[in-house]
């Protein structure tokens, strides 16, 4: 098996695959020198998840930090903590960007076409699995709309993707175009030194202000321990996701209500 990519879902992936296939061998390959994807690519103020981490984290590995809501560095700490804990590293090759990949039905296999970033050397790999664990947008060219007139603005013009080292907001009045999960998450951040800062949005959203420390969570730690606690509480999230869910779709009046 070949897992292309070694964020969240490719180690999630290697893990299972160790543990419910030891007959198999895989391999992981990465293009970028670092494991973690969005959590070891993204560097932008206040960057953090948008879920609860007893949710979006991995089932067989509880979340044990007091914090739900979980900041990046602690969420690339606990991915490489998955690595090192189920022997994944051994099985990681960073710098190796896949090109193509071509089925063979006549030897039922995928070839896949690799090239080794630091040399620029590419190399053939066959494998009869391909799991592409590969996220669901570019990296390395983030959407950037186009703005008339932009080649006027005097102002340093930054994309979140592509947050630079060393940038100092202080003092300064930011705009943020758009309101999804990244504004929401730099915003605050933002807003802590910078002059003034306003968000554009297009489509206005509920945003509902929530505590990141869940108190059931550290209460059921205490009286079970973190196993048990971490998978009731798994199950409690999902099902208050799923029922927040249906009562906005069939009573959108009363959701609304209830956000305000």
């Amino acid at each position: 098996v070949l897992v292309v990519g070694a964020g969240i879902s490719g180690i999630g992936a290697a893990r299972y695959l160790g543990v419910e296939h030891p007959e198999r061998t895989y391999a992981v390959v990465e293009a970028r020198d670092e494991v973690g994807g969005t959590w070891s690519l993204f560097r932008y103020p206040g960057v953090r998840s948008d879920s609860d981490l007893y949710t979006f984290g991995y089932e067989f590995k509880p979340w044990r930090d007091d914090v739900s809501i979980a900041d990046g560095d602690a969420i690339l700490r606990y991915l490489r903590e998955t690595l090192s804990e189920n022997d994944i590293w051994r099985r990681v090759h960073l710098g190796h960007r896949v090109l193509r990949a071509d089925w063979s039905s006549e030897t039922a296999r995928w070839r896949v076409e690799v090239e080794l970033t630091a040399s620029g050397r590419r190399v053939a790999l066959t494998a009869s699995w391909l799991l592409g664990a590969t996220g669901y947008y570019r990296y390395d060219e983030p959407y950037t709309p186009a703005f008339a007139g932009r080649e006027q603005f005097a102002g340093t013009v930054v994309h979140p993707q592509q947050w630079p080292d060393g940038l100092d907001v202080a003092g300064c009045r930011v705009v943020v175009i758009g309101s999804g999960a990244t504004a929401v998450t730099l915003v605050p951040a933002l807003a802590g030194t910078a002059e003034h800062v306003t968000m554009l949005q297009r489509t206005p959203t509920y945003v509902m202000s929530l505590p990141r420390r869940d108190v059931v969570a550290a209460a059921l730690t205490r009286l079970v321990g973190p196993d048990r606690s971490f998978r009731i509480v798994r199950r409690k999230n999902i099902l208050s996701q799923r029922a927040s869910w249906e009562l906005a779709r069939r009573y959108p009046r009363a959701a609304r209500a209830l956000l305000r």
